[in-house]
């Protein structure tokens, strides 16, 4: 049990949330769990039933059974059961009578561990379990009366399970229908008893994955990935064959582990004997499926991976040898399994957008599909601007906003668009961001439409658009906002005029016209670049000076920028996150939102001047250069 820590304020109870684990029997232990800490939360304001929906909601995931251990006694004596509103009374009664912390701790799986409580605990009989080898990897799945669908080529696998921002899909609970089994001296013991013991997790890494006598699990393709894992971690070459009881025997050296029937897949008996050398060619248990389920996220994110990479990178990470053919296959099936996340994400956009409006009341989340003529939909559009963005924008930053397009870097190819404005720091503020196919005029008006509505832009009258003249959007612009100031990028205008004109005087001409703040200085830098070059002169005064040159843009605005900087920085903040599946990316891009505003704010709090240091430093820079006029 962890040590206590002090409470801080002493008006809520510190509280240690065990979840997502198993209890094993011997030792009594709660074995590959995560733990949380309240200590600003109000137990006692809850009933038994307020606190058990509270918990499965924070930890997304179903309670069979609470407990809580009394605070400076050992796990096995101390734990006591929660399952009635006069339990619940006692937890915070121990909970409040002390300024340590107490530990709760769930069981999801129902193991009824009380009745262990009374029995005398026995100690483990060795040290590592394992299994032996042999070479046929198929006999696993030749079992019969199974009513499990099972490709014997294929190890199926919950793939996000490694990645925190993927959905986690629930356990299902197999229970044994064994009698009798034998123990490690080959005595029958009672299987009520045996049955106590854990079920497989498939959050434990793979290194640690061991079998234990009394394991569940839940199909043969979870049974026969622990085994792998397993063999592979410590160098074993298993084999799977079938003893005259017709059950399930892994062999290896003079050790072995007997499975039950085909209807429980348990544990039933293991012998943890091992005295080969370790093995670095596995044969039959290393399988292309095997590998590609342990590299779908390295694929996920580098999809141009080599295969010759993939055989090293196995053989540095695990120790075993592998052929490039099965690096050559492993590399297919991961993309196969991408695939299938892929369409598992955009299959649960609708449920990601009505989460986001349930907690988040006045945020706009837009899904637009396409109908095909045979009646399936597929994805067009998703528009994103969270509530707390568009006020923040509303009431403290400039009357600008910054339009950009960047390419998504995943599978999946499309267009992430954004729209950044600027804060009265005259820093970058993100305001929303939609995903699409292509980047087109149709697009741009359908993200303007929804932006106008959010913002409150109307005819646009009193405020500026900056862009990187994006195909099609300058005409949406036009036709929604035919009011609005619409400033071009002077970095692209610069880089165009690079392509045509070769010379650092142009380009230096270029912006001494960009910055001048008056029509005069404009016309005299303007007449230098003609005097150079009549054509670049008149390439630039074809792009409208109006629209890129200070000296034109419209009072009012508070904002002299030339340049689109602020969307360009924003997608270069977000370039990992455009490599991730489509919800993944929308969590990430949520979860970078809300630490960027918190920490500005916790930022702004020290400032005791009205003016914002950024702001101050342009004014001074100003005062500075008051002799000169």
């Amino acid at each position: 049990m962890s040590s206590s820590t002090p409470n801080p304020d002493g008006l809520h109870p510190i509280v240690e949330l065990n979840f997502k684990g198993v209890f094993l029997r011997n030792p009594f232990s709660y074995n590959h769990g995560i733990n949380f800490t309240f200590n600003d939360h109000n137990f006692s304001g809850m009933t038994y039933g307020e606190c058990i929906t509270f918990l499965e909601r924070f930890m997304q995931e179903s309670i069979k059974k609470l407990y809580y251990c009394e605070l400076g006694k050992p796990l096995i004596s101390g734990i006591i059961a929660i399952a009635n509103d006069e339990d619940y009374g006692g937890f915070i009664f121990h909970a409040y009578r002390t300024d340590g912390k107490i530990c709760m701790y769930v069981d999801h799986d129902g193991q009824g561990i009380e009745d262990w409580f009374g029995s005398e605990i026995e100690e483990e009989d060795g040290d590592d379990s394992c299994i032996d080898g042999g070479e046929n990897e198929d006999e696993i799945d030749n079992l019969t009366d199974v009513d499990v669908d099972f490709n014997e080529d294929i190890v199926t696998m919950n793939r996000t399970k490694g990645d925190e921002f993927l959905n986690r899909l629930c356990r299902e609970e197999e229970e044994g229908n064994d009698n009798n089994i034998n123990d490690h001296d080959g005595h029958e013991e009672d299987a009520n008893v045996t049955q106590q013991h854990s079920i497989f997790n498939e959050l434990v890494p793979w290194k640690k994955q061991i079998p234990i006598l009394g394991m569940r699990f839940k199909d043969p393709s979870q049974l026969k990935l622990m085994l792998c894992n397993y063999a592979v971690a410590n160098g074993y070459q298993l084999c799977f064959e079938k003893n005259d009881r017709k059950r399930l025997l892994v062999k290896c050296c003079k050790g072995e582990c007997s499975f039950s029937d085909e209807a429980s897949f348990q544990i039933k008996s293991l012998k943890p004997v091992h005295k080969c050398a370790r093995n670095y060619k596995l044969g039959s248990m290393v399988t292309y499926a095997w590998i590609g389920s342990h590299y779908t996220r390295e694929f996920l994110l580098r999809q141009k991976m080599s295969v010759r990479k993939l055989r090293t990178t196995v053989s540095q990470n695990f120790g075993t040898h592998v052929s490039v053919g099965q690096c050559r296959r492993a590399k297919k099936y991961a993309l196969q399994l991408i695939d299938g996340t892929l369409v598992e994400h955009y299959a649960k956009l609708w449920s990601y957008a009505e989460e986001i409006r349930r907690s988040n009341p006045g945020s706009t989340m837009k899904l637009d599909v396409n109908h095909m003529p045979d009646g399936k939909n597929y994805f067009g559009k998703f528009y994103v601007c969270f509530d707390a963005l568009k006020k923040g924008w509303k009431e403290g930053c400039m009357k600008i906003i910054g339009l950009d397009g960047c390419f998504l870097k995943g599978i999946c190819k499309g267009e992430l668009l954004c729209v950044a404005g600027r804060d009265a720091n005259n820093g970058i503020y993100p305001i929303a961001w939609a995903v699409v196919c292509v980047e087109n005029k149709e697009n741009w008006r359908w993200f303007l439409d929804l932006l106008i509505d959010d913002l409150g832009l109307n005819s646009g009258y009193g405020y500026s658009v900056i862009s990187d003249q994006h195909k099609g959007l300058i005409e949406a612009v036009k036709e929604l906002l035919p009011y609005v100031e619409h400033r071009q990028c002077g970095k692209h205008i610069s880089q165009n005029l690079r392509k045509r004109y070769r010379g650092a005087q142009y380009e230096s001409i270029f912006w001494k016209a960009c910055k001048a703040t008056t029509k005069v200085d404009f016309k005299v830098s303007m007449k230098e670049l003609e005097m150079l070059d009549p054509s670049a002169h008149q390439y630039l005064m074809d792009k409208d000076p109006k629209t890129w040159s200070m000296a034109y843009f419209q009072p009012g605005r508070c904002c002299d920028v030339v340049e689109n900087g602020m969307s360009e920085s924003f997608n270069v903040v977000i370039v990992d996150a455009r490599k991730k599946p489509i919800i993944t990316m929308l969590l990430e891009l949520r979860m970078y939102m809300m630490e960027r505003v918190f920490k500005k704010k916790c930022k702004s709090l020290g400032w005791s001047n009205q003016i914002f240091p950024t702001i101050r430093e342009i004014v001074n820079d100003i005062k500075k250069g008051l002799r000169h006029y």
